[in-house]
């Protein structure tokens, strides 16, 4: 377990799981403009309903996207690459190309001081206590980027 995912879980445990969604953020302009700069379509998403994350949507191509859940307030981050295929978007964690072309923006959220929490360690269990507080599963995802 990663020291980033222990102090996530402490956090957690410390507000009893309750839902925490991230404070409004004036660096998510900055981070978007960033995005932009390198020429990609991006879109930026503040938290709502049962996203507690900002989201930015980048769009590398019509087949290739990238979802980058972001929490401003805790410096942390999870990318959810998605491949497009016959209408339907398929997460594609282990793709090679897609990996690259988010690398440059996984660089620039690290040199902010963002840490980054893989798909793994984004699907671990938290706590069977989560579904006592209204979410649909118990995973470091559902609680500190977005409940599906």
């Amino acid at each position: 377990m990663t020291p980033t995912i222990q102090k996530l879980q402490a956090f957690a445990a410390a507000r009893d799981f309750e839902p925490l969604p991230d404070t409004p953020a004036h660096e998510l302009a900055e981070v978007l403009h960033a995005f932009s700069a390198a020429r990609v379509n991006a879109t930026g998403h503040g938290p709502a309903n049962d996203r507690y994350s900002h989201l930015i949507d980048c769009e590398f191509s019509k087949e290739m996207q990238a979802r980058f859940h972001v929490r401003f307030d805790l410096r942390v981050f999870v990318v959810l690459p998605y491949v497009m295929s016959d209408g339907v978007r398929q997460l594609a964690v282990d793709h090679a190309e897609l990996a690259e072309l988010c690398a440059p923006f996984v660089k620039m959220l690290q040199d902010r001081k963002f840490d980054q929490i893989s798909f793994d360690d984004a699907a671990r269990s938290l706590s069977d206590e989560m579904f006592d507080k209204g979410f649909a599963d118990d995973t470091v995802l559902a609680y500190f980027f977005e409940s599906l």
